[in-house]
């Protein structure tokens, strides 16, 4: 699949574009059994240590997670914490229908970034409603100068009802905001950064709807942030992202990419057993607690983006 000119266009001038019809459900479900085997884990891994008083196998995967999540609170967090890649999700990374499009973005050579994220946005839950930033703020300085987009993919249809992802149309122009760290704020469990939001420019600001299938590419220096969701269900999604092998990651020393594509060699494809046994070591070092066979109910993170942007905030500086 391609996109338009006029979405490359986009995506270039203002930092974002949400291409439409995609996948098809069909298409997404593989990636949607794989997360929720990972939750049915997790509910076992709670049920056996005694935290919850029942699995909550008879809910579906968009209200599973909410009912464990009444039982054991910020549940969410420890299923944000785990790393786990399942093999399904593996394949929509690095699928043609993405990468196609990611080749119009920053050419024929395709790395998969270190970090990927699965998103359990549950109802009215503060840690899963994310501050305006920008994502290469969580990255060591430089590597700004890599585009990295990245496919944020939601498993239903998205409204500002239940946590839409909003954007700065053509932020991605200027330099890194000032980032500061949102647990100083008096939310001490918080592992965010946050652009106070005084300093976007408000009449730029789009709220991004979306039907099931459709995919929203993110430019790196997009300031960008999630609506909290109001709903009575879990939203589900996922941020992929790419980048030219050859540039900076930002992840150097805790994190390596996964060349997906290379332009001299069209039958190559990614090794995927041997980066995810390494890549699970790294988030850990990194300050990423997940285990897929253990769980220390650990719900807290000690990332390196909490290191490089350490500084007093600002009198007055509101987060949203």
């Amino acid at each position: 699949m391609a996109m338009r000119p006029d979405q490359v266009e986009q995506f270039h001038r203002d930092g974002f574009v949400i291409v439409e019809d995609v996948f098809t459900p069909a298409d997404l479900q593989p990636a949607m059994d794989g997360i929720a085997d990972i939750v049915d884990h997790f509910a076992e891994l709670l049920y056996d240590a005694g935290k919850i008083p029942s699995k909550h196998a008879d809910k579906d995967f968009h209200t599973r997670l909410a009912a464990i999540e009444r039982d054991y609170p910020e549940s969410s967090v420890l299923v944000h914490h785990f790393g786990v890649l399942p093999p399904e999700l593996a394949e929509l990374w690095s699928c043609d229908a993405l990468i196609d499009m990611v080749a119009q973005l920053i050419g024929p050579d395709i790395g998969g970034h270190p970090i990927w994220n699965i998103r359990s946005k549950t109802p009215q839950t503060e840690r899963m409603t994310v501050p305006w930033h920008q994502d290469t703020a969580y990255l060591l300085p430089g590597a700004e100068a890599s585009v990295q987009p990245a496919a944020w993919i939601p498993f239903e249809d998205i409204g500002a009802e239940i946590g839409a992802i909003q954007v700065v149309r053509g932020g991605h122009t200027g330099r890194i905001g000032e980032h500061y760290i949102e647990n100083r704020t008096g939310n001490p469990h918080s592992w965010y950064l946050f652009i106070p939001a005084d300093d976007l420019t408000q009449e730029d600001i789009v709220t991004c709807e979306m039907r099931f299938g459709s995919v929203l590419f993110l430019h790196n220096m997009t300031p960008h942030r999630s609506l909290e969701n109001l709903s009575d269900r879990v939203r589900w999604s996922v941020d992929l992202r790419w980048q030219n092998p050859a540039l900076p990651t930002g992840q150097e020393g805790a994190g390596e990419l996964i060349v997906m594509r290379k332009a001299d060699d069209p039958e190559f494809r990614p090794d995927w057993a041997a980066w995810t046994a390494r890549a699970r070591e790294e988030r850990r070092a990194y300050g990423l607690h997940g285990d897929s066979d253990a769980l220390d109910f650990e719900k807290t993170y000690d990332g390196g983006w909490l290191r490089r942007w350490e500084r007093p905030i600002p009198d007055g500086a509101r987060i949203g």
